[in-house]
């Protein structure tokens, strides 16, 4: 074999393997954690009206926001490397904007990020940057009832004492027993 042989064959070997390597999807337990801080490592920031649950629509994942920051509560495979798992913080510094939107730090994606309502559930946010990218937080559970400025709350009566039932008459003078 010559020289010339034995370097088409090496040549030929590192192709097949680079291509070989390119071809077949890396298993799932390849994926690395993500470098994310924990929500326990961060100083709670003020309390907020979108204090809760929020669903990530595109990615049908949740996370909690609670004060200034949003952690991941399910696990979830950020751009098919990072695995983003649960109590990982994902937004940073959230803080309430005059016109009643939101700014943080969006750390999986590495940008500012600014969140408009969309409607009463429902926050649009989209990334700062040269390819902005643009999410949707659904509202999972949670409304902070001490916070009044919420844009859609009409509700100003004071009627909170109204039951949730009427009792049947009771014709025979008898004892109205529950039941249950």
């Amino acid at each position: 074999m010559t020289c010339l042989t034995a370097k088409r064959l090496s040549l030929v070997a590192v192709a097949s393997l680079a291509l070989g390597g390119i071809a077949v999807p890396a298993p799932a337990d390849a994926q690395v954690r993500a470098m994310l801080p924990t929500i326990d490592q961060m100083e709670p920031l003020q309390a907020l009206p979108i204090d809760g649950m929020w669903e990530v629509r595109e990615i049908g994942k949740r996370i909690v926001i609670e004060n200034g920051h949003a952690y991941a509560e399910d696990s979830w495979v950020h751009m098919m490397l990072f695995r983003i798992e649960p109590d990982q913080v994902v937004i940073k510094n959230i803080r309430e904007l005059a016109d009643g939107g939101f700014v943080g730090q969006d750390l999986p994606l590495m940008a500012g990020v600014t969140f408009e309502w969309i409607d009463e559930e429902t926050l649009q946010g989209r990334t700062d940057g040269s390819i902005p990218v643009v999410y949707h937080l659904d509202r999972v559970d949670g409304f902070d009832a001490e916070y009044s400025d919420n844009p859609w709350d009409t509700d100003t009566s004071e009627e909170d004492d109204v039951p949730l039932m009427e009792l049947p008459e009771n014709d025979n003078d008898e004892e109205y027993v529950e039941p249950w």
